[in-house]
């Protein structure tokens, strides 16, 4: 986990001194100076984009340094990450006057802070959540709850995200969707997939038998989520798929509605398919990007951030699927990568794809942050055990 929380801090580094063009600037001294007077300045010129922006990019700092086990109190496992997340995110703006185009400012050190002691709430209560429902842990199951959980808290996330500040839009989307459309088979397809899969998640964590009566609570809940969100688009098709994929998983036999090796290779296709839109090819290659997150640190930040929880719940799913029938972790691992290495070579013949390294990057992390989290919660409960017993 440790790692885990060094490779999020590398990454907040280099996003924030994007382009990495540098300049002269000031002595230290006097950038510390200005950086703690500079509150009035920072927030006539911080929009409500940036304030959004800089309250979530340091969650996963303060979530991973919660939960990595070398604290050995629940004071130095809070005060610690966030101290490490001001430091961070003050070394950032300090380093900003040196780059060009950039504009430290004291309220994106205040939001940061504030934003690593979000990620440290949200730890708190996820570990309260499994705590309270270790007891249904199958120890003959590969896979901990606890990925599942952070798998369905990605996905939620990801539909709830809003790609841009202003306006909302609902009315407006609302007439969209009920006006007639045309039917989009590929959209109903990734409806049932995507919902038969969100089935097996909340399975895995509620078990079968409540999983019947709460995914359909879910339908509604997530769509209207999606609708209030700004940015989100679905269409029909989609919410038609979704709801043929909730009745489907709930007639099925209760031993069914766990997850299966078909599902895992369905999910799998479906992410090709996805991947491999518009399937037509171009006269010419498009060049290959070999720095991971490139693309995302030079684009918009509200919405790199809602394309990175989507993949990450995509990808971290399909990991989680096929060590979820019986393949070791290195063999699902192996799997997602060299899928997702073979989606991006076939993307630099297709329009309006960017190929490079930065999804199989995403893919790695996805599976690292489960398999950590699962290992950081497999031993608890047996040590809590082992401890009342003592």
């Amino acid at each position: 986990m440790l790692v885990l929380l060094a490779i999020f801090a590398v990454l907040l580094l280099a996003g924030s001194l994007f382009p990495w063009r540098f300049m002269a600037g000031p002595d230290l001294v006097v950038a510390v100076s200005h950086l703690l007077h500079s509150w009035k300045e920072s927030v006539r010129q911080s929009s409500l984009h940036d304030v959004f922006v800089n309250l979530v990019i340091y969650i996963p700092i303060g979530f991973t340094g919660y939960l990595w086990t070398g604290w050995r109190s629940v004071t130095a496992r809070t005060l610690l990450p966030l101290a490490a997340g001001a430091c961070l995110s003050f070394t950032v703006e300090i380093l900003q006057h040196y780059v060009r185009g950039r504009s430290p400012g004291l309220l994106d050190l205040v939001c940061n802070t504030a934003s690593t002691a979000l990620g440290l709430a949200l730890a708190a209560v996820f570990r309260v959540v499994l705590e309270s429902r270790h007891i249904q842990w199958r120890r003959h199951s590969s896979i901990h709850l606890s990925s599942a959980l952070l798998l369905l808290a990605l996905w939620v996330s990801a539909l709830g995200w809003p790609l841009h500040a202003f306006p909302l839009g609902i009315i407006s989307r609302a007439r969209v969707l009920l006006r007639p459309q045309p039917w989009d088979w590929l959209d109903f397809l990734g409806g049932v997939v995507v919902w038969l899969v969100a089935g097996a998640l909340l399975s895995a964590v509620l078990g079968p038998r409540p999983t019947r009566w709460m995914l359909p609570l879910l339908l509604p809940s997530l769509y209207l989520l999606a609708l209030i969100s700004p940015g989100h688009v679905f269409t029909r098709s989609n919410a038609c798929g979704a709801l043929t994929a909730t009745v489907l998983f709930c007639l099925l036999p209760e031993s069914r509605r766990r997850p299966a090796v078909w599902l895992a290779w369905v999910w799998l296709a479906w992410i090709a398919l996805s991947g491999l839109k518009p399937f037509t090819l171009t006269a010419e290659s498009i060049p290959f990007a070999w720095i991971p997150f490139e693309d995302m640190f030079g684009s918009n930040w509200m919405e790199s951030i809602g394309v990175l929880l989507q993949k990450t719940w995509s990808y971290g799913t399909l990991f989680w699927l096929f060590a979820h029938t019986r393949l070791s972790r290195p063999v699902s691992l192996a799997i997602t990568t060299l899928a997702l290495i073979a989606v991006e070579i076939a993307q630099r013949w297709l329009p309006g794809r960017a190929p490079g390294l930065t999804d199989p990057a995403i893919g790695l992390l996805a599976a690292a942050l489960l398999w950590l989290v699962d290992r950081r919660f497999r031993d608890e409960p047996e040590a809590r055990t082992l401890e009342r017993a003592g």
